[in-house]
């Protein structure tokens, strides 16, 4: 099986490493893309905490040395070269816009933790209880905006869940320039300055695991 790593605009570096079951890592040239691959012998990788770790750790480097590139999901396979430059093709402009969007950026994530309360008191009355909740939730909206619009300001693009949890007031992933990285984590930890009573940790950078939305297909 050709196993496939990432998509990246050529001409890509190739970090001096091993893939998955000790595989060779190569490029395989798809005209405007390239694809990072290696030969295994297995009609399908399971999902061991070796594989998947191998598996983001040539994504990772790959992503450290080149400045366009789309992570694939892992296990992601094609039969042969054939299968995989016609997977491309269907998708080709979709895969160089993606490819263009990430360029030079990175992933960065921010969740934000807030105290719990302890639960609300006694209420008279459905009605109360329903204007609580939705009292509640505006003020969660209107925080995590508060939170969200500075750094999405410093991102290419964005995206955010608000109030998954109690405690979770906020997650988002962030595309970032990679000359623009320093500057978002500093304006996290001012936000979190202005915001004692919240906890806010920045982690990464990584891949773009959230912004490469275009894959080609296979198996």
């Amino acid at each position: 099986m050709l196993y496939l790593y990432a998509l990246s605009e050529p001409p890509t570096i190739l970090p001096s490493m091993a893939g998955l079951d000790e595989s060779v890592l190569a490029v395989e040239h798809l005209g405007a893309i390239d694809a990072i691959v290696s030969v295994v012998d297995s009609a399908r990788i399971e999902p061991t905490d070796e594989a998947v770790l191998g598996h983001a750790g040539v994504v990772d480097a790959l992503a450290a040395a080149n400045a366009a590139v789309l992570p694939a999901r892992f296990g992601r396979g094609f039969g042969d070269a054939t299968a995989l430059r016609s997977a491309v093709a269907e998708r080709s402009t979709e895969l160089q816009q993606a490819l263009a969007r990430v360029r030079g950026c990175a992933e960065l994530a921010v969740r934000v933790l807030a105290p719990t309360n302890g639960g609300r008191g006694a209420v008279e009355s459905g009605g109360e209880y329903m204007r609580a909740r939705l009292d509640d939730q505006r003020r969660t909206d209107r925080l995590a905006e508060e939170l969200h619009a500075p750094l999405a300001s410093l991102a290419r693009a964005a995206t955010k869940s608000v109030g998954a949890s109690p405690e979770l007031l906020l997650s988002g992933t962030y595309l970032v320039p990679r000359d623009a990285l320093d500057r978002f984590e500093a304006r996290v930890a001012e936000l979190g300055a202005d915001h004692p009573e919240l906890t806010l940790a920045c982690t990464g950078p990584w891949p773009p695991y959230s912004f490469a939305t275009a894959e080609p297909g296979g198996s």
